[in-house]
């Protein structure tokens, strides 16, 4: 089994209206809570154009940490078969669904509000369909507290390492990021985007940096930027004169897990998985 490792960044609403969640205690959900609440019953979503599902697992019945939100993201799939040799062999199709496992800590410090998925082909693809998982909460009957940006963790250094390699050659950098609401580290940047974030009422920044020669990536911010985009808050793409390319989503954090032949209903793939949330989590 193969997880990948996301980070859901939140952003609170502004505008409150007479449709929106509130808490049963008539106050401000925090984070966390609203998080639980809206992962703690299935719901439908759609993904390209088609139907996906969550469906929430007690993380204390499968003897994992009741702190963690778990469950799992399921689509169908038309299987095309034939009846049995006795039958006369006729062409004939069956709904099989297949799921995948969803993983997060909605706690609130520095390193929380982290997803781990399980990448299947007869599912999807984990980053485009997290970014619908997120977008089903924007739009909806039911006016949400909170936005979801959903990005992907990246290798620690992956940018820095290109920028060193590739000094006085790099003429364009594109980064796609989530303004913070967790990350505390000290920064100009981080500064700025909580500026944006509070007094703008902005969510997400695209800003795309180009020269006519070449950037001055060790004289500027970037940086901090790269170090916000490798703990899951966006995405960075950058260009160089020789045709060189980074992009972060090539640097994507996984965590290998070996279930063998376990089936999920045993207590053998549970096992291996609280292992690894030790170093996920």
């Amino acid at each position: 089994m193969q997880l990948f490792l996301f980070r859901f960044s939140l952003k609170r609403r502004e505008q409150a209206d007479a449709f929106q969640r509130v808490p049963a205690n008539g106050g401000e959900y925090s984070r966390e809570v609203w998080l639980r609440e809206i992962f703690s019953d299935s719901f439908k979503f759609t993904h390209r154009s088609a139907d996906s599902f969550f469906v929430p697992e007690i993380p204390t019945k499968v003897g994992l940490p009741d702190n963690l939100i778990v469950g799992w993201i399921a689509r169908d799939k038309t299987l095309v078969e034939r009846t049995a040799p006795w039958d006369g062999l006729d062409p004939t199709e069956h709904n099989s669904w297949q799921a995948a496992l969803f993983l997060m800590d909605p706690t609130d410090h520095n390193d929380g509000q982290k997803v781990a998925f399980e990448y299947r082909t007869d599912v999807a693809m984990p980053e485009p369909i997290l970014a619908s998982l997120a977008s089903h909460f924007d739009g909806g009957e039911i006016s949400e507290p909170f936005s979801i940006s959903a990005f992907p963790i990246t290798q620690s250094r992956s940018f820095s390492k290109f920028a060193e390699q590739n000094a006085g050659t790099i003429t364009s950098i594109t980064y796609d990021v989530a303004v913070p609401n967790m990350f505390n580290n000290p920064g100009d940047f981080t500064d700025e985007m909580k500026v944006l974030r509070d007094k703008g009422n902005v969510s997400r920044v695209k800003t795309e940096l180009k020269s006519d020669g070449a950037l001055d990536t060790a004289g500027s911010n970037l940086n901090e930027i790269a170090e916000h985009v490798e703990k899951g808050g966006g995405r960075i793409t950058a260009k160089t004169m020789d045709g060189g390319r980074y992009q972060s989503d090539d640097y994507l954090v996984t965590e290998e897990i070996d279930t063998g032949q376990a089936e999920t209903e045993t207590g053998s793939f549970w096992q291996k998985i609280a292992v690894a949330i030790d170093r996920i989590f």
